[in-house]
C-alpha cells in the first residue's frame, strides 16, 4: 500500500458508532407483526451500556467476595431480581421512541418491559447487533 492508501486507524470508533443509536420495530407476541412502535436503542460498546455491565460484575465479584469471607456459597438471585436485572439492562439501551402516546422515559419503557418481556430479548440482540451501528449499513 502507498501512503496514499493507509487507513487512519483512529478513524475507527465502535463507541461513537454505538452511541448514535440504531431504531427497529417492535413485534408482537407472534414474532412476526409490528406493533408500530419503533425504539431507539444504544449499541453494547456505548460507554453508559458498558458502565451499567461494569457495575453489574463489580457488584457480582463484591457479593462472592462476601460470601467467601463467610465461608458460604453465594446466594442465587430469585427469578424477580433476575427479571427486574433484564428489565433495567434492556431499558438502559433504549434511547428513544416513534409513534407512542406517551413522552419516552427509562420508567415508561422499564413499566412496557415488565408487561411485554419479549421485547427484552428484542432490545438486548439488536444492541449486541454491531452491524446495526456501523457506518457503511
Amino acid at each position: 500500500m502507498s501512503d496514499k492508501e493507509l487507513l487512519d486507524i483512529t478513524g475507527f470508533d465502535a463507541v461513537k458508532e454505538s452511541e448514535a443509536g440504531y431504531e427497529f420495530e417492535l413485534l408482537h407476541t407472534d414474532g412476526v407483526t409490528g406493533t408500530g412502535v419503533f425504539v431507539t436503542v444504544q449499541g453494547k460498546h456505548a460507554d453508559e451500556v458498558k458502565k451499567w455491565n461494569s457495575a453489574l460484575v463489580a457488584k457480582m465479584t463484591r457479593e462472592h467476595q462476601m460470601a467467601a469471607r463467610k465461608g458460604k456459597p453465594v446466594e442465587p438471585k430469585s427469578m424477580d431480581e433476575l427479571e427486574a436485572q433484564n428489565i433495567d439492562g434492556a431499558a438502559l439501551r433504549v434511547t428513544g421512541w416513534r409513534n407512542v402516546k406517551q413522552p419516552f422515559s427509562r420508567e415508561a419503557m422499564a413499566a412496557a418491559l415488565k408487561r411485554n418481556p419479549h421485547w427484552i430479548d428484542a432490545i438486548v440482540h439488536e444492541s449486541d447487533d454491531l452491524g446495526n451501528f456501523t457506518k457503511a449499513r
